[in-house]
């Protein structure tokens, strides 16, 4: 009785141990499904801190543009003309103040006498520019600059240059000069024949010569502003 006792208790034993895995993956399988099938806030739920997130960090590169690089303004060794602008002749275009300062010289300057011109100067809202450097008494330096000693070759020089063309520089702005003769404000090298034949007036032709191997114009110029102030008498810078 004992001996058929023993395989029908391990056939027991044995059907046991197969049903309880049998429940226990019935149960695995039950919490499995569950937890599929409970909603995301269930879940949330039974996690104890709550479901972390993870952050996204944002990378912003502040790139600039580089500025392109402008080439620089060049710089003007004299008065320039404008674009566009003309040369002209006599009083014809010139703003009222400006010709009558203009007949002003003309007139001291043909009659030969530098007290005239010196009457002038005194008018004028300021001293004109006679060179770069210091002076002194104007109508003694005219006399040391002219080949005459007297200053009559410089006021047979400034009626050449107030009669010969002229052009206006730099309009429109606080430095606007109407300047004498055209040929200051223009390419030496790239003048036409009448122009050539009013610079021959003022130059000789080795004169010129010298100043297309200069580049510009060197001779003597006169400047009168908008309102009529003389502003130089002098040879180009």
């Amino acid at each position: 009785m004992a001996g058929t006792a023993y395989p029908f208790a391990s056939l027991v034993s044995s059907m046991v141990t197969r049903g309880r895995r049998a429940l226990a993956s019935a149960v695995v399988v039950a919490a499995v499904g569950i937890l599929f099938a409970a909603p995301e806030s269930a879940v949330a739920a039974a996690t104890p801190d709550g479901p972390k997130k993870v952050g996204t960090e944002q990378i912003i590169l502040d790139v600039k543009p580089r500025p392109s690089a402008q080439p620089a303004a060049p710089k003007a060794d004299g008065p320039a003309a404008s674009p566009g602008e003309e040369a002209h002749r006599g009083d014809e275009g010139l703003p009222p103040a400006v010709a009558r300062m203009r007949k002003r010289l003309l007139d001291a300057a043909y009659s030969g006498d530098l007290q005239r011109l010196k009457i002038v100067m005194q008018s004028n809202e300021m001293p004109p520019v006679l060179s770069i450097n210091e002076i002194g008494d104007p109508i003694e330096y005219l006399k040391t600059q002219s080949g005459d000693g007297q200053g009559l070759e410089l006021l047979a020089i400034l009626t050449d240059v107030l009669e010969a063309p002229w052009i206006r520089t730099k309009p429109g702005t606080p430095q606007e000069t109407y300047v004498w003769p055209a040929f200051a404000a223009m390419a030496i090298d790239k003048l036409e024949p009448a122009q050539l034949v009013e610079i021959y007036k003022i130059l000789t032709s080795s004169d010129f010569e010298e100043m297309k191997g200069a580049g510009k114009y060197t001779f003597y110029s006169v400047g009168i502003g908008p309102d009529g102030t003389w502003h130089w008498f002098k040879p180009a810078d």
